[in-house]
């Protein structure tokens, strides 16, 4: 038996049709969403139900965004034939190289603007009102690193015995 869902709806009678299955943070973008014409859905876990009113209305597939698909139930997917797709593993591939933009280098957004350089090797723009002095030493400290050639380099574990005057190898 399938386990009960619950469905809150924004705008019922919107053009298009927004699902989310995990609560949006406060109400600016369900406000957003509503007000671009937009049917806002927010649901429980994908489950076998949903997913069966998923194909009863002719959808074909369904699409997960996010880092991990602990909230959707993949084997109920294979008895509606609904084609699975989660994107889990590659979203970086897609920021690598890219340039982010930070409004507010205070400590948060600092902190976010050198997850991504480090990260994903992005390029960055920002603003503040005022110079984010620490924030610019470190990313051009960091692009003087990348262009030194000082990369860490892995070694399997024979290699880096061989290759080290190693009294011990600890393993995990």
């Amino acid at each position: 038996m399938a386990k009960p869902f619950s469905i809150e709806v924004w705008n019922p009678n919107g053009k298009y049709k927004v699902i989310s299955t995990k609560p949006m943070p406060g109400t600016r973008w369900i406000r957003l969403l509503t007000d671009q014409d937009c049917r806002v859905e927010l649901t429980e876990d994908w489950g076998e139900v949903l997913f069966f009113a998923l194909s009863k209305a002719g959808g074909k597939a369904f699409s997960n965004m996010a880092v991990g698909y602990n909230n959707v139930d993949v084997y109920a997917t294979t008895k509606t034939l609904i084609l699975t797709y989660v994107s889990y593993r590659f979203v970086g591939n897609l920021l690598k190289g890219q340039t982010v933009e930070v409004i507010g280098a205070g400590h948060i957004g600092s902190a976010y603007a050198r997850m991504m350089i480090e990260g994903f090797k992005m390029n960055l723009i920002y603003y503040d009102l005022y110079r984010a002095i620490r924030l610019e030493k470190f990313v051009t400290g960091y692009g003087e690193f990348l262009k030194s050639n000082c990369f860490p380099v892995y070694l399997d574990s024979h290699t880096l015995y061989n290759a080290s005057k190693l009294q011990v190898l600890v393993s995990y």
